[in-house]
């Protein structure tokens, strides 16, 4: 048996316009419920870096160049 859905106006009197954006709504919903959820894409790594010109972090610097404890 095959579900029914309906709308109900709770306040106001809908225009054609409105009825037709519910109406699409649901005509997707309905369209998209046996489909599987998509799946998104896979992250690209970060292209972008704290390092400085000599090419260490600011806590290797700290820690190796005699300023921090070891």
């Amino acid at each position: 048996m095959a579900e029914e859905t309906e709308i109900i106006v709770l306040r106001g009197n809908p225009d054609a316009a409105e009825l037709a954006a519910v109406s699409t709504v649901l005509l997707t919903l309905l369209r998209d419920r046996g489909r599987a959820p998509a799946q998104p894409p896979e992250a690209e790594p970060a292209h972008w870096s704290i390092r400085g010109a000599d090419g260490r972090g600011p806590l290797y610097r700290g820690l190796w160049d005699g300023r921090g404890s070891r």
